[in-house]
């Protein structure tokens, strides 16, 4: 659970920013003034801070200049918070090294997304900075020039040739998240979901090695592996007691646009003997919008060999109407970001009714992800969502845990 430090003079303030974000699963701790921030930090330091600008004493600037200034505190991210709506005030918070800038009073979801977002990049950040004392200590031994070079180039270097490493002994692993169909309270389906472990350092967000995946070009190798996988598992439970199982596979844009994905598609079908109707593609929002009557014509041929197509998290990017008309898909599923605060949030609420609706327009199922409560089922079930995942049915499972959890659901 991540440490979040809120440095306020006001205590409503520091009250409700605590209340939002202990919400949202973060521990807290607040005080009062630059010179307890300091004191604070130097005994327990924070993941982040959210640091008011105007105090009494020390004010937010200074605070920052000294966090920023000490090689110790230096990587922790900073939010400024001010109520001054000048760009001089925004540009002298980022020139104290500050990473964002949030205006009050606070909106909960720009809070909630700047939190997450920056937490996200620090993970990043310190799995890399976990490399760095070994990295330098092998520099060190060697003695040569490549001493000079940049230690965080270095470790992102050595994460690369994991990665590379990983390809090549098959080093990654499939967990399957079951999704249920709210109409009849079966299971609908399951979402296979790629996993790391890397050796000697343990699981790896893919988050953190999806990027890499596209950047190094092995996204293509990877993706084609987890659809082999997928779809023997698919032949494996026709053939068992669980029995035909719909599942979703995640596809990067760069499958779509440099590989060969179609005929990997058919080919893999056709190997496994898997009826095409049982495998769904899932590609994000905004991988459709690019190059998008070649993506049109790609999923149309998909389409027409059976393969189901989704949108993973709609609502975020920026697609058209008139496009989404012309793309040949099955399901839109709700971005996590609008069911998290969808039964507190009059906003998210509309939101995914929207997308609800929108769905139904199109003849197209609506998924929710990451429902994990019983208000949040409530309220898809009344907005008339088809099918739900989340934590509160099934977190992702590996294949013999899964198999178990089959069990229980029969016997429950």
């Amino acid at each position: 659970m991540a440490t979040l430090l809120i440095v306020d003079d006001e205590p409503q303030v520091r009250k409700l920013l605590e209340t939002l974000l202990q919400y949202e699963g973060y521990h807290t701790l607040s005080v009062g003034s630059g010179e307890e921030a300091l004191a604070l930090v130097a005994e327990q330091a924070p993941d982040l801070i959210l640091l008011d600008i105007m105090m009494p004493g020390m004010d937010g600037f200074e605070v920052a200049n000294q966090l920023k200034g000490n090689p110790a505190t230096a990587n922790i991210p900073i939010i400024m918070l001010s109520a001054l709506s000048e760009p001089s005030a925004r540009l002298s918070g980022l020139q104290t090294g500050a990473e964002e800038f949030i205006s009050k009073p606070v909106e909960r979801v720009e809070l909630w997304l700047r939190v997450r977002n920056l937490l996200r990049l620090k993970t990043y950040g310190d799995q890399l900075k976990s490399h760095s004392l070994m990295l330098e200590q092998q520099l060190r031994e060697r003695g040569t020039e490549t001493a000079t070079m940049n230690v965080h180039d270095l470790a992102r270097l050595d994460l690369q040739n994991a990665l590379r490493q990983a390809v090549k002994a098959n080093e990654f692993s499939l967990h399957y998240q079951p999704k249920l169909d709210l109409g009849s309270g079966q299971v609908a389906g399951l979402e296979a979901l790629l996993r790391w472990d890397r050796p000697g350092y343990g699981e790896v967000s893919p988050a953190v090695f999806v990027p890499i995946l596209e950047s190094l070009g092995l996204i293509i190798t990877v993706g084609r592996w987890v659809i082999d996988q997928v779809c023997r598992q698919i032949a494996i439970w026709q053939g068992s007691a669980v029995g035909a199982l719909e599942v979703s596979v995640n596809v990067s844009g760069h499958q779509l646009m440099e590989g060969d994905l179609i005929s990997d598609i058919a080919r893999i079908l056709a190997d496994t003997g898997v009826a095409p109707q049982w495998l769904e593609v899932e590609l994000t929002e905004s991988s459709l919008m690019e190059n998008t009557q070649h993506t049109i014509s790609s999923l149309q041929r998909l389409r027409d060999m059976g393969v189901k197509i989704a949108i993973d998290d709609f609502g975020t990017g920026y697609s058209s109407l008139a496009y989404l008309r012309r793309f040949p898909l099955d399901t839109l599923k709700i971005d996590i970001a609008f069911i998290r605060e969808v039964t507190s949030n009059p906003q998210d609420a509309a939101i995914a009714r929207t997308i609800i609706e929108l769905a139904h327009s199109l003849n197209l199922r609506a998924v929710a992800e990451g429902v994990e409560t019983a208000a949040q089922l409530a309220f898809l079930k009344e907005a008339g969502c088809d099918q739900i995942q989340g934590y509160l049915f099934s977190p992702p499972l590996p294949v013999a845990a899964l198999a178990q959890w089959f069990v229980g659901k029969r016997g429950a």
